[in-house]
């Protein structure tokens, strides 16, 4: 059996790093390179001589030789960097894995636009056991009435992550809002600091912490006059992010286009 191609963007990021050993470790997989933005110091060099990932390979530049050459790109990087990244899978006929986070919607529109053309599997999270979280959250939302319980969304992470609140931490909100038939745009609330007023029924409040060296940990409450229901997650490393995103690279390689999430895999 042949075996899957892939190449990896923004290899030599936290994510980048850990999925392309990952790659060398599977006898399904074959690793077809790795590349970076043209500014970054190691352009170039060898993958093994800047990285712990066992490859001599060189840290290139030329994303469209790679997704050419590829079956699938996997993809954790900016929505910018994936969108450029996505032109040229679609151009190339090549599936792509998304694991990036911070698109607004309009962005993702434009994902689901290329999702016709080619096979792509996106998702906030690429844990199994936050993807669990999300139905459960939903069910938990759909249960519960605003009336009778508030919802606060709390997520900490490494001092080094950008975007805030985190992809994870607003798809919890969307299943939240989801479970109690209403829009999170509407619901959501980010900054408390704005303005005095005190809470609304149905508000979906966020609360961010970045520090150290944390991977990911994420908590829904729903906070009651007698009582209050936590449901948490905590990731101690990012192994459980990369076993999702090889396994999302292994099933999007079947497929000729459209639009799918972990969910779809298990």
């Amino acid at each position: 059996m042949a075996k899957i191609k892939i190449a990896v963007a923004g290899c030599l990021g936290r994510m980048g790093q850990e999925i392309s050993k990952q790659i060398l470790k599977n006898k399904k997989l074959e690793f077809v390179g790795g590349f970076e933005h043209k500014k970054h110091k190691d352009i170039n060099k060898p993958l093994n001589k800047v990285s712990d990932i066992q490859s001599s390979k060189l840290v290139s530049t030329n994303a469209t030789q790679l997704i050419k050459e590829a079956n699938v790109i996997i993809d954790f990087t900016t929505p910018e960097s994936t969108l450029d990244n996505l032109k040229i899978a679609s151009a190339n006929k090549t599936a792509v894995v998304i694991g990036t986070t911070g698109m607004t919607d309009a962005q993702k529109k434009k994902v689901k636009g290329y999702s016709k053309k080619i096979p792509i599997l996106m998702s906030s999270n690429m844990s199994v056991g936050v993807n669990l979280l999300f139905n459960l959250v939903q069910q938990t939302a759909s249960a519960l009435k605003d009336t009778d319980y508030d919802i606060e969304i709390a997520e900490t992470h490494h001092k080094h992550k950008k975007d805030a609140p985190s992809g994870t931490a607003l798809s919890l909100g969307e299943y939240a809002a989801e479970g109690r038939k209403t829009n999170l745009t509407k619901s959501k609330v980010l900054d408390r600091t704005k303005k005095l007023s005190s809470r609304k029924k149905g508000d979906i409040g966020f609360s961010v912490t970045r520090g150290g060296e944390i991977a990911g940990e994420h908590t829904v409450s729903f906070i009651g006059s007698n009582d209050r229901i936590d449901l948490v997650h905590k990731a101690n490393n990012r192994s459980i992010f990369v076993s999702g995103a090889i396994e999302a690279a292994i099933f999007i390689s079947k497929k000729n286009h459209g639009l799918f999430n972990l969910k779809d895999i298990f």
